[in-house]
């Protein structure tokens, strides 16, 4: 039966319209759900997603994480403390999801744990019950909160801890109790060391409320006592997170300013190039606000209808007044605070939205309470939520459904053809994280305008000297910028002409690696439009004795150790799956060169041949020499084990072979191991799985 009464016609008015636009919330921010692809501003998003996959990767939750973007040391871009990013591992962890599909489930809870601070804050303000409905259905289907509720960001979980710290606050402000104060401290704490300038914004009505107190306190005449306490309660409220936060900055802005290129991300860099908070003119540029006036229609609805909505609501409904100022002006001052961090990051909006989306709920609760017939009232009130869904469909839907699983063919070639530890050097895409995320390497991102400053490449490529690079990778115009192929050439032995292209992408693959990503890509076949250049024009395979830095070593020797200093493999240094164990590639000739620990004991060497050299029809292996050698140099040599191994012949010698040799190694000593050919090189399929002196 429909209610009689119109206030309980008007609160299941008001109920329906909230279940209606949660649902649809829901709904739309779960599209594409599981899709690798992250739509808006995959630059910061790949970011927060390349860091999780370190952290994960690694299992280090420490502070000082990997971050491993702009090149050595890994631990540079220390922005926030990744209580996001450890949250997206431990879920995916613990559930088996996708860190992108952790993430997004991690984000969307957030949002909805924030509501029930916002309806108690609308609460404090005075906002009637059921009219505190109206801004949570704006909120609800604003855009910014549908599409960056489901990002790999961690704003909805800073806008969760601010408006429970400014709960908290409130709180303690009005009752002085301890309790209070821990809620302050905690959720306040965690918003000043995940994003700091998130933080800044809700400290604006904590400060405000706070001097509210303490003019009562002034007005009520009643001496010094209750003035102090006010200040107390309210300076306690501050101090821990602002104290958590400047001991951030103390730990993490020395190790960046002594990086090569992460310098630009101390604080100090940020208030001035990335948030422009020094920067007066731009506050008041008429470019500046041209340009938020566009984010405004992005993230949240027509500026023309935000402005005629505020002039009614402060015109036409004076009980509405104060509350519409004071929200709005909030809103504003956010951006006077950080111009060019909300002019040119959207997405920056889900910091502040809910205090314009509340000043607009009001307006709209002063229509409710106006004259105008009740179904003109309810028309104006589906006008606002009517016109942000239309702006949502526009703008960030068709991204949102984009069938894309992330990447681009070639950074699922290096992914897929280059060595898991190796990093790869990139010119041309600033300092985004998107190549190195798909890819899964560590990165030196050369960041734009340092593509052609010699002193800081040469700088950030001997940082890398103990790395394996495996490719160099120059994006568009960056292809002819010859300076940072040269240099890289030189000092990674990349191959001089592009290995693969991409659309206007080249990538240069290091000599040692060259022939085989080639030849991966021709056996797997499955990397539409990469463009591979003619065998014939490829560099050689090295044949020859040559020099093994940390990161050849790290990335194809992990079972040989200590870890070897120089080698020979004729048919090119690598590793192969077989028999469920990641074994080196030792077709004669095969050599490393490794310096004997002095307290060694023995020698423990895993070695065999591939079943199809004894079981392939027709010519078959006829064996190979497994040699020991122990060098002098000066002093002559000594033979230390020798073996042939001939599976053909001896059945005992197929499989696995497993040999423990007595050493005591001599002052100085080198051990030099060798597999050579028993006859002739044919089908010698040899590996070596593990070399341990001990």
């Amino acid at each position: 039966m429909t209610p009689r009464n119109p206030a309980q016609r008007e609160r299941l008015g008001l109920l329906l319209c909230l279940v209606v636009a949660a649902l649809v919330h829901g709904w739309l921010a779960t599209r594409n759900w599981t899709a690798g692809f992250m739509p808006g501003h995959e630059f910061r998003q790949s970011q927060t997603a390349f860091i999780s996959h370190f952290i994960d990767r690694e299992n280090d939750f420490s502070l000082l994480y990997e971050a491993p973007i702009v090149g050595k040391p890994w631990v540079s871009i220390l922005l926030e403390v990744p209580v996001y990013e450890w949250s997206v591992v431990l879920l995916s962890r613990a559930t088996g999801w996708s860190h992108v599909v952790a993430a997004r489930s991690i984000s969307l809870a957030c949002f909805y744990l924030t509501l029930p601070a916002l309806w108690l804050l609308l609460g404090w303000i005075g906002v009637e019950r059921m009219r505190r409905v109206l801004p949570l259905v704006l909120i609800l289907t604003c855009p910014v909160y549908i599409f960056y509720s489901r990002a790999f960001l961690m704003e909805s979980m800073e806008l969760m801890a601010c408006a429970w710290f400014l709960v908290g606050f409130v709180g303690m402000m009005e009752r002085r109790r301890w309790p209070w104060f821990v809620l302050t401290t905690i959720a306040g704490t965690a918003a000043a060391l995940i994003k700091s300038a998130t933080f800044a914004v809700w400290l604006l009505p904590a400060a405000a409320y706070g001097a509210w107190q303490l003019g009562r306190d002034l007005r009520a005449r009643a001496g010094w006592g209750p003035i102090v306490v006010t200040v107390f309660w309210g300076l306690a409220g501050a101090i821990v997170p602002l104290g958590a936060l400047r001991l951030w900055i103390e730990l993490t802005d020395p190790i960046k300013a002594n990086h090569a290129s992460a310098w630009i991300f101390t604080s100090a860099n940020l208030s001035l190039g990335n948030w422009g908070l020094n920067d007066l003119s731009a506050r008041f540029s008429a470019a500046t606000w041209g340009t938020l006036l566009q984010r405004w229609q992005e993230a949240l609805m027509a500026p023309a209808l935000i402005g005629v909505a505020l002039l009614a609501g402060l015109v036409a409904f004076p009980a509405q007044r104060v509350r519409v100022a004071g929200l709005a002006a909030v809103f504003f001052l956010a951006q006077l605070l950080f111009p060019f961090a909300y002019a040119y990051q959207e997405y920056y909006f889900y910091a502040c939205a809910v205090f314009l989306l509340a000043a607009l709920g009001a307006v709209l609760g002063g229509v409710l309470d106006s004259r105008l017939p009740r179904w003109a009232a309810w028309l104006v009130v589906a006008v606002l939520p009517l016109a942000q869904l239309h702006n949502y469909g526009r703008v960030y839907y068709p991204q949102q459904i984009i069938p894309s699983p992330g990447g681009h063919p070639f950074t699922l070639a290096l992914r897929d053809l280059t060595p898991r530890e190796s990093v790869i050097v990139v010119s041309g895409a600033d300092w985004a994280a998107i190549i190195p995320l798909y890819a899964e390497r560590r990165a030196l991102m050369i960041r734009n305008g340092l593509e052609n400053d010699r002193a800081y490449l040469q700088r950030a490529f001997a940082d890398l000297a103990d790395e394996e690079v495996s490719a160099l990778v120059l994006l568009r115009e960056y292809r002819y910028k010859p300076l940072v192929r040269e240099l890289a050439v030189a000092a990674f032995g990349l191959e001089s002409t592009p290995t693969f292209s991409y659309a206007d992408v080249d990538i240069y693959c290091s000599r040692r690696l060259g022939q085989r990503v080639r030849q991966g890509l021709k056996e797997r076949g499955n990397y539409s439009a990469l463009i591979v250049p003619s065998t014939e024009a490829a560099a050689p395979v090295e044949t020859g004795v040559f020099r093994l830095n940390a990161g050849v070593a790290r990335t194809e020797l992990r079972a040989v150790t200590p870890t070897p200093f120089q080698g020979r493999f004729d048919y090119g240094l690598g590793t192969f799956p077989y028999e469920g164990r990641t074994v080196i590639n030792a077709h004669p000739h095969s050599e490393l060169w490794l310096r004997a620990p002095g307290a060694s004991s023995r020698i423990e060497w895993d070695y065999g041949m591939v079943a199809a050299a004894w079981e392939r029809a027709g010519d078959k292996s006829d064996g190979i020499d497994l040699v020991i050698t122990g060098l002098r140099p000066g002093q002559g040599e000594r033979e230390l084990y020798r073996r042939r191994l001939d599976p053909v012949a001896r059945p005992a010698d197929r499989g696995l072979q497993r040999e423990v040799i007595p050493y005591a190694p001599l002052p100085g000593e080198l051990l030099h191991f060798s597999t050579g050919p028993g006859g002739s090189l044919s089908y010698d399929w040899a590996y070596w799985a593990r070399i341990e002196v001990k």
